[in-house]
């Protein structure tokens, strides 16, 4: 019931948001056997788009789940649309399908305890669910549910799939799984409403970072730019984190820095020693927001622009370490890019300038202020126009 309250919630804002009087959103639920959905799964039947390729549950939660199952209890539902291959895209309840899978499979992800599995890894084009999961790293286990007897000793009984003898299995094979398909009859208005009930689901559920968020709502070509340098690039992984090696942040930290430095590099315009700041609201998330809803209209020689600005902006910095300090890597890459001359950006340069007097003071009060926005971005100039 709360979960088809918070749907509900979901479609009511995204129709009072959009005013699309004249637009039908209809829902479609199907009850669906979980060996039917388990079989979709490995045809290749339903997707799981990139922004919600981050596995979080806990072996714990995966074998809750399983015992909801072997329980007979209700399992929330699965909200989705159809694209144009007449796949099933899941907009909601990627963790509780892939945990279903991998109890059906009888395995696990290789991962520490409150680790996450990025799926971007593993991705690619012929691979389906099984090759993607097993080249992140599986384990077999045992599924096991506890109960107390008439004595009441508490016991454990093994619910593993594949171990469950005939009728068990057949009794589970048919278990009802909820599917909620979305359908938008407007094509212009499809994607904005179904990614704006995307981002009110995901509001009553477990708590998404705001990046997460626009993983979501604004998942487009220029986005898939930015996961490939923020999972591919040495370079900015050192940067980021110190280690080449380094796992993605699991709340997407990494990505929103370099769609912030690409956000001021849209915004920011140079006039002599002066930087301003356009189209600025006085917060921070929402130059990010306007700055995704504008890349989603970038085409191919935009978005390859910007891939080629970033990737030479890492080939300039010389031993740079800037993890926890984004307000400086993102000065510093805008003044860089609105200079003539691309110079490199040497360890002691960097240091000195975010140790400088002038820098300093811009960061002592309101970071995101325009006018200390500007402040900082001139003093980085000035200070990257000198020599040494």
């Amino acid at each position: 019931m709360e979960e088809e309250n918070r749907y509900q919630e979901a479609l009511e804002t995204a129709k009072e948001i959009d005013v699309v009087e004249n637009v039908m959103i209809r829902t479609v639920t199907t009850q669906m056997a979980f060996s039917s959905m388990m079989g979709g799964l490995e045809r290749g039947d339903y997707v799981i788009p990139d922004f919600q390729r981050m596995y979080r549950w806990s072996e714990s939660q995966a074998e809750e789940l399983a015992v909801s199952l072997v329980r007979g209890m209700p399992i929330p539902p699965i909200y989705c649309y159809r694209n144009d291959e007449q796949q099933f895209v899941i907009l909601d309840g990627q963790q509780r399908i892939l945990s279903l899978y991998l109890y059906f499979i009888g395995k696990f992800l290789k991962k520490k305890r409150n680790a996450f599995i990025d799926f971007r890894k593993a991705a690619g084009k012929g691979k389906d669910l099984r090759e993607q999961l097993e080249q992140c790293g599986l384990k077999d286990k045992l599924y096991g549910m506890r109960y107390k007897d008439q004595e009441g000793n508490e016991k454990e009984v093994d619910i593993t799939y594949h171990n469950l003898g005939d009728r068990m299995k057949r009794k589970i094979d048919f278990a009802p799984l909820t599917l909620i398909e979305i359908n938008v009859d407007s094509k212009e208005q499809k994607e904005k409403i179904l990614h704006k009930i995307f981002a009110n689901l995901n509001i009553g559920g477990t708590p998404l970072s705001s990046q997460e968020l626009r993983n979501g709502i604004y998942s487009c070509r220029f986005y898939h730019m930015l996961y490939e340098i923020n999972d591919c690039s040495k370079k900015w992984r050192i940067l980021y984190s110190g280690s080449s090696n380094a796992d993605v942040n699991k709340e997407s930290k990494d990505v929103e820095l370099l769609l912030r430095m690409c956000a001021f590099k849209y915004y920011v315009q140079r006039k002599g020693n002066n930087f301003i700041l356009t189209g600025y609201k006085g917060k921070i998330a929402t130059l990010l927001d306007d700055f995704s809803e504008e890349v989603k209209h970038f085409d191919e020689n935009r978005i390859s622009e910007y891939k080629e600005v970033l990737e030479q902006f890492l080939d300039c910095l010389e031993g740079v370490r800037a993890k926890d300090r984004d307000l400086a890597l993102v000065s510093l890459f805008v003044v860089w890019d609105k200079m003539e001359e691309k110079i490199f950006i040497s360890r002691k340069k960097y240091e000195e300038i975010i140790n400088s007097e002038e820098y300093r003071s811009t960061i002592s009060k309101s970071t995101s202020a325009r006018n200390e926005i500007e402040k900082r971005l001139r003093s980085v100039y000035e200070q990257l126009s000198r020599n040494g």
